[in-house]
């Protein structure tokens, strides 16, 4: 599942850009995404029905690297 500001390629052309919005029914997963690309080339946005055109390259919403976590406060 795709989120909101995912960088996703498009597979058939390569072309990289960020998922700006969905579109579909409340309470539902999305039946289409638009992406904004951003590598000069027209069009610089695009609608896409089918998720299999799409691949993910980044998701800004999970940490980019891992890292330590403390199993208790630190305030204590």
């Amino acid at each position: 599942m795709f989120h909101l500001e995912d960088i996703v390629e498009e597979i058939a052309t390569k072309r990289q850009g960020k998922l700006d919005s969905s579109g579909g029914t409340v309470g539902q997963e999305p039946d289409m995404w638009r992406v904004y690309f951003s590598d000069g080339k027209e069009p610089i946005m695009k609608y896409f029905k089918n998720v299999n055109e799409l691949r993910l390259i980044r998701c800004p919403h999970k940490s980019a690297e891992p890292g330590f976590v403390p199993s208790g406060s630190i305030m204590e």
